[in-house]
């Protein structure tokens, strides 16, 4: 018994211990509940930039969509002739002001930046093409004898050469002026700016988020550190805190490990970890989900590969879109006769081609060997002019071979989207169109129309 008491005495009280494990788990929690909110800190700033970076690649889409609004509308006016292309014209350019919005928003963000410089320069360009557009729609007014002039382009003057000449010939040259070469050369400078003011930004971005990201590393050593050490002494105090928090940590674990987010169960400190935890696991899943450019984009043309297109078919609005799908004449004999390299340059040539020509808003696909599809958004039946003039400067394109690369055509077929449309029948559709014109000399576009209803049948069948 005297033995048992000197025991007793010598040994650990466990009354003591309870409080100085409990004193050292208090401890634990703070530290843990500061590097938490530590991280989650660094997170929301990690956010922020990110945020930042959006709306700044937002201000430089905003740009470029306004100047291809700004061409499109000229260049309806100018094929078409309807005065609301004209007005929608002049509302972007002097009501909307989007380009001139974007800068705005990238001088307050980025002041001295590249980026800043690269803008500048696009909506230089972009100023500058308008001239030409201005020129090209005054010609219009003239051919037109229309006397209600834009303020802008009231003072303008057309040369005396020009202004000598009949209606049709003035129509004729403003088409030619908002559809040669020289035009398109511009647009391309603006989107090689703005392509350079992209690479700028993440190039900016790209530091900062590495040094976040350390950061955040960083305080995650020491949440698990801490999650350890708190483990450890809960699971020497009692069973229930054991079960608690021992057991919620083992299986958050797995979790990981699984790469699954982890329950939110256990102790209220436990369970604040987790959220944290699931709220960056979302996070970085949505930011993978945005960088698979792989997933839907074609490895040799840079284009939207078959998923790509199958994503985006599924989300778009086929009452306001047109659908083309072209396919390659002849290009079997062209592998057969230069070998298969040649052959994917001209597949790069192809899609480069079509980048060029279409708009911005517009998406091009390659969805098999030498089959490309162009989905073109917010079109209507009045723009097949338009549409064909593209078809032609693409083959047109295509024939040159100063690049060393042997001429190829492309046959191309088109169909508008209705509100009953579904993307398997205006496939069929577009599909019925590009058959016609294989069968009629290729190297053309076909629209679709009741007319080919018969061939439909038949090729469905």
């Amino acid at each position: 018994m005297k033995h048992l008491v000197q025991i007793k005495q010598e040994g650990i009280s466990l009354k003591k211990m309870t409080w100085v494990m409990l004193g050292v788990s208090v401890i634990i929690a703070l530290m843990l509940l500061f590097a938490v909110t530590g991280a989650f800190r660094s997170f929301r700033q990690m956010e922020k930039l990110t945020d930042n970076y959006i709306m700044l690649q937002d201000a430089t889409t905003e740009l470029m969509g306004a100047s291809d609004l700004l061409t499109e509308e000229a260049q309806c006016y100018t094929v078409i002739g309807t005065r609301n292309h004209l007005e929608n014209y002049f509302n972007e350019a002097e009501n909307e002001r989007r380009r001139e919005h974007a800068i705005a928003t990238m001088e307050a963000e980025m002041p001295d930046s590249a980026a800043l410089q690269d803008l500048m320069k696009a909506m230089n360009e972009s100023v500058a093409l308008m001239d030409r557009e201005y020129y090209a729609m005054r010609l219009v007014l003239e051919a037109q004898g229309d006397s209600d002039i834009p303020a802008p382009i009231r003072e303008l003057q057309l040369k005396a050469e020009d202004q000598a000449l009949s209606p049709e010939k003035k129509t004729e040259l403003a088409q030619q002026m908002m559809h040669d070469e020289e035009y398109y050369e511009q647009k391309n400078r603006i989107r090689s700016n703005l392509t350079a003011c992209v690479g700028d930004l993440k190039s900016s971005v790209h530091g900062e988020q590495k040094r976040m990201e350390e950061q955040t590393g960083h305080k995650m050593i020491l949440v698990s550190a801490l999650i350890i050490l708190q483990t450890l002494a809960v699971f020497l105090m009692l069973w229930m805190i054991t079960r608690l928090g021992l057991n919620p940590v083992l299986r958050a674990v797995d979790h990981i490990r699984k790469d699954q987010k982890i329950p939110i169960v256990g102790a209220s400190e436990f369970r604040y970890l987790a959220g944290t935890y699931n709220m960056m696991y979302n996070a970085y899943k949505k930011s993978i989900e945005k960088l698979n450019f792989k997933a839907s984009h074609d490895e040799l043309t840079g284009v939207y590969n078959r998923a790509g297109y199958d994503l985006i078919i599924s989300s778009l609005d086929l009452s306001s879109s047109a659908m083309m799908v072209l396919d390659a004449d002849m290009f079997k004999s062209v592998n057969d006769t230069y070998g298969h390299e040649t052959g994917d340059q001209i597949l790069k040539k192809i899609a480069a081609t079509l980048k060029k020509n279409f708009r911005s808003d517009d998406y091009i696909c390659r969805i098999g060997g030498d089959e490309f599809v162009v989905l073109m958004v917010h079109v209507s039946r009045e723009m097949a002019g338009l549409i064909e003039r593209k078809v032609v400067q693409v083959n047109q394109d295509l024939a040159e071979t100063s690049d060393g690369l042997p001429s190829i055509s492309l046959s191309a077929g088109v169909a508008f989207g209705t509100k009953d449309s579904n993307p398997v029948t205006m496939f069929r559709q577009v599909d019925t169109a590009l058959y016609y014109v294989k069968d009629h000399g290729r190297n053309s576009c076909c629209f679709y129309s009741d007319r080919l209803k018969s061939k439909e049948l038949v090729s469905a069948g």
